[in-house]
């Protein structure tokens, strides 16, 4: 397990499960390394990682508009030396989904700041990301954590709190009672005028709690540390959590009772967190060392955003053209724009009618975007170098056959023409999607 050496298929599934796709460049640096070692580069992320998504650039996003944001942070991902962090600043995005309002707030810079604060704990401490979701402004004003009061308890956040966020329902372990002791505990917070989280002791509920079975006294500014802390302590958070974290890099469990019948590689995941007090790293070390994610069929059908940024990557184009965002948008997944609470599907729902039309609409646009850079693109002929350049270990049978099908339809087209539809081709066929 992680001994051996990593080969064109580790890397390429790899870096397409958790780095935005594999570069010519990556492959060359990592194939006939320990696998292990190449596991290890993409966890070597520093202590205080950057925390801002492009310099200053983001300060002049309109209000209210989100795109400049959502492209800044796209383009982070392209060039980022730290993939597997902004891939993990993203998957807690989705698990703490929170929208940008055009009507009030949250605002996009509301957003942004709790984008920063995600990605300052994407790989650290789950129970320090989850206290610090608790409090954050965005939050609070997305599950109306600031209009929640003594005298006038509001129960959205308690209620995905436990949902959601920390203890899911296979099985359903907390009850309406839970709900509403947690909302009544987590009373006193509100947002400033300068979007800072502030607890106003005289909007808190000062009287004892009692959740899942627990009795909280009042803790004032820190109570809430008494909830994080209680449900960590539940045996099927750590489970929850790892299926969250195998859904989101490897592929969906099977839906089982966590606590009965976990999947293997849940188990396994949710163990290291356990072991190691809820460190991220650890239980990514644990997930992307393990024979499941290494070995077995290709189940992990990459979402959008990934999609997008590895086409990207793979073709030297700049992420900031608007161009990724009109793609994006189509295909379902916008950063910033999560549809609700319960963010972005996993797996094969991704998959419809509907969004493989974008999927291949977005080899039209990418083509379009790389005309300065078509240096870089191979022979439309070349499928070889087509894999090689867009990271894939290689093509199947039936996708090599629907391209040669292509091009001996076209004997008489320009090579631009050509060029485009294999790669329009390509990035919809389910070699690219699914890893």
């Amino acid at each position: 397990m992680g001994a051996s050496l990593a080969t064109v298929e580790d890397v390429s599934r790899l870096f397409a499960r958790v780095a935005f796709g594999a570069t010519p460049v990556d492959v060359a640096q990592w194939v006939g390394h320990p696998y292990d070692e190449v596991v290890e580069h993409l966890l070597s992320v520093p202590a205080q990682p950057p925390t801002d998504l492009v310099g200053g650039a983001l300060s002049d996003a309109p209000s209210g508009d989100p795109s400049l944001a959502q492209r800044s942070w796209l383009e982070v991902m392209r060039t980022t030396q730290y993939p597997l962090l902004e891939r993990m600043t993203l998957l807690w995005h989705g698990h703490f989904a929170t929208a940008v309002a055009f009507d009030g707030s949250p605002t996009i810079d509301d957003l942004l700041r709790q984008n920063a604060t995600i990605r300052r704990h994407a790989m650290g401490n789950f129970r320090a990301l989850l206290a610090a979701m608790t409090v954050d402004p965005a939050m609070l004003y997305w599950l109306n954590g600031a209009e929640n009061t003594s005298k006038k308890p509001n129960e959205n956040y308690a209620r995905e709190f436990f949902e959601l966020f920390t203890l899911g329902r296979s099985p359903q372990v907390h009850n309406e009672q839970d709900v509403r002791e947690a909302a009544r505990l987590l009373t006193g917070w509100t947002v400033t005028g300068t979007g800072a989280a502030q607890f106003v002791p005289a909007r808190h509920d000062a009287g004892s709690k009692t959740v899942l079975g627990r009795r909280i006294d009042n803790g004032g500014p820190q109570e809430y540390w008494s909830l994080v802390d209680l449900v960590v302590g539940h045996p099927v958070a750590p489970r929850f959590i790892a299926s969250k974290l195998v859904a989101g890099l490897a592929y969906v469990p099977a839906s089982t009772d966590l606590l009965a019948a976990p999947d293997p590689l849940v188990a396994a995941v949710a163990d290291a967190l356990t072991r190691s007090n809820w460190d991220i790293r650890t239980a990514l070390r644990v997930l992307l060392l393990s024979n499941d994610f290494r070995y077995g069929p290709p189940r992990h059908v990459r979402p959008p955003v990934d999609l997008v940024v590895a086409g990207c990557k793979a073709l030297g184009i700049t992420a900031q053209d608007s161009r990724t965002t009109q793609a994006l948008g189509p295909m379902g997944q916008l950063p910033f724009q999560p549809p609700n609470v319960g963010g972005w599907p996993v797996g094969p729902a991704w998959l419809s009618a509907t969004t493989m039309l974008a999927r291949y609409d977005w080899g039209h646009l990418l083509f379009s975007a790389s005309r300065d850079h078509l240096s870089v693109a191979p022979p439309a002929r070349d499928l070889e170098g087509w894999a090689h350049q867009l990271g894939m270990a290689d093509l199947s049978p039936n996708t090599r056959s629907a391209l040669d099908a292509y091009l001996a339809s076209r004997p008489n087209a320009q090579s631009e023409e050509l060029q485009e539809g294999v790669l329009s081709l390509l990035l919809a066929s389910p070699d690219w999607m699914v890893a």
